[in-house]
């Protein structure tokens, strides 16, 4: 009888290890079609919503409502971009900036985490994976969270795309803006990216028009933000529009540290004349001023070079650009506050400028590495630019590897050197700790000191700070380093001074 229970209940063991081993499988095989499944409608969905945004793009639509819907609609597909390439190559999915209101606690403690574990990014999804807490099973966690993160996506731009029949009519009232054919890496690499809300924000305060009767006054706009956020470049490409520069007989530009000590006349011997409309031949028409320092001014200062705008003719304009929150008190209306782009907005900047035309999708494991470098470095455009720079020139994914490796360690020495991370939009009234992203044991190392910012026309440094990542350039002691020449307009070339220390 203890045979033939024994023989019995293994027998009974080994068919409920069978059925839970084929059930299992049977639970996969479903979750991969299915996971696959939403794959394709996610691309077919993509596909359209880029063609809407793209044909929107291409036309000078005015109409407030019709932005917001196609900023709302530019939202879903960056998303939808974001979710694709993580599955594709097989990266941690998390709910992008979407937290909900309950989530504040997790935030603080994810925070401190972070800062503990020295990634020190709000833009890192690994650590923002949502999954149920009853499953043991990784991988089931894993694939949970993939399905639910495509559903979103998928939920999200059937919802956006069902609700555009409207707008699709009347963008076609709109006169298209010509344009000559470009490649998505060439689109990205030479214009203002991730900013079309806040152009149209300001060319609304610009266009705006004065009732009859209204009395004169100069129409001031702050514009807030960290160091190398975009303020210059925004209010450059908003100037180069020809909206603009057909409203306003005369743009001025007043670029300097500060307004101290300004007088009326030399604040308008320093400005620089950026346009001059022929056509306006009387004195009295419109004027554009625009005023870009870095901290704050004083009320005596201010208000009498503010003073002097009642000499300027009805429907002039004002720019103010700063680091400060201060100079929101001069604002005739709301001030605009830039911040750092959306997790979703900044990968796609920094897949198009490290892979150009190259899909993602064909180097996983790149892709992958890049989507980890991406959510380190907390949207820095820099960053983008110059690290795309070297991992162009080393494409393996050894190398990409390494160059992770470096970022995090990067980011760990600077906190023990001064106590917190360092950034790009940060202040720099300190030097900050980086290496070379190539070479394995470095035993050599740099301290950058402040960045700041010289004109195109101005003299540079030779050596750009990409040669000291990749080890192309190996100077000695201090000397000045070319950290970042943009692309677009103003085109301005950031210089930094560096220092190299023995280990």
């Amino acid at each position: 009888m203890e045979m033939l229970y024994s023989a019995a209940l293994g027998e009974l063991v080994s068919r409920a290890v069978s059925f839970f081993l084929l059930a299992k499988r049977e639970e996969q095989a479903a979750a991969t079609a299915q996971e696959e499944e939403l794959l394709q409608r996610l691309r077919h969905l993509l596909l359209r919503s880029c063609t809407v945004v793209e044909e929107a793009e291409r036309r000078l639509v005015t109409n407030g409502a019709m932005l917001r819907q196609l900023g709302a609609l530019r939202d879903e597909t960056l998303r939808g971009y974001y979710v694709l390439d993580a599955v594709r190559c097989g990266a941690s999915l998390g709910g992008g900036d979407r937290r909900k209101d309950g989530d504040e606690n997790n935030q603080k403690e994810e925070a401190e985490a972070s800062r503990l574990a020295f990634a020190l990014s709000r833009f890192n999804p690994a650590k923002r994976v949502r999954v149920p807490s009853g499953s043991g099973d990784p991988e089931a966690r894993e694939s949970g969270a993939r399905l639910r993160e495509l559903r979103q996506a998928v939920r999200g731009l059937e919802d956006m795309i069902g609700d555009l029949k409207e707008f699709v009519v009347f963008l076609t009232s709109y006169p298209p803006m010509h344009r000559q054919p470009y490649s998505a890496h060439m689109f990205v690499d030479n214009c203002m990216f991730g900013r079309d809300m806040e152009k149209e924000r300001i060319m609304q305060f610009l266009l705006q028009t004065e009732p009859p009767g209204a009395p004169r006054r100069l129409g001031v706009l702050p514009i807030v933000g960290p160091a190398h956020i975009g303020k210059s470049t925004l209010v450059e490409h908003v100037c180069y529009d020809e909206r603009v520069r057909s409203h306003f007989c005369l743009i001025l530009f007043y670029r300097h540290n500060d307004l101290i000590d300004e007088t009326v006349a030399s604040f308008r011997e320093k400005c620089v004349v950026k346009h001059k409309n022929d056509n306006h031949a009387s004195s009295r028409q419109r004027l554009l001023i625009v005023i870009e320092i870095l901290e704050d001014v004083d009320e005596e200062t201010w208000n009498r070079l503010y003073s002097s705008g009642r000499t300027m003719a009805h429907g002039s304009r004002m720019i103010v650009t700063s680091r400060s929150e201060n100079i929101v008190r001069f604002g005739t209306t709301h001030a605009l506050r830039l911040k750092c782009l959306s997790t979703e907005a900044y990968w796609y900047f920094f897949k198009m400028t490290v892979f150009g035309s190259d899909d993602p999708g064909q180097h996983p494991k790149l892709a992958s590495l890049a989507m980890e470098m991406a959510s380190l470095m907390q949207g820095s455009f820099s960053f983008a630019n110059i690290g795309a720079v070297v991992l162009r020139d080393y494409f393996n994914i050894q190398s990409w590897s390494r160059a992770v490796t470096r970022i995090r360690e990067y980011l760990q020495k600077n906190v023990s050197l001064f106590g917190e991370y360092t950034d790009d939009i940060k202040d720099k009234d300190r030097p900050r700790f980086t290496w070379s992203i190539m070479n394995q044991k470095p035993d050599k190392y740099c301290l950058l000191h402040n960045v700041y910012e010289r004109g195109s026309q101005e003299d540079v440094p030779e050596i750009p700070y990409s040669d000291i990542l990749a080890m192309c350039a190996q100077p000695r002691g201090e000397y000045d380093v070319l950290f970042w020449r943009s692309r677009i307009p103003p085109y301005l070339n950031y210089v930094c001074k560096c220092e190299i220390r023995d280990m």
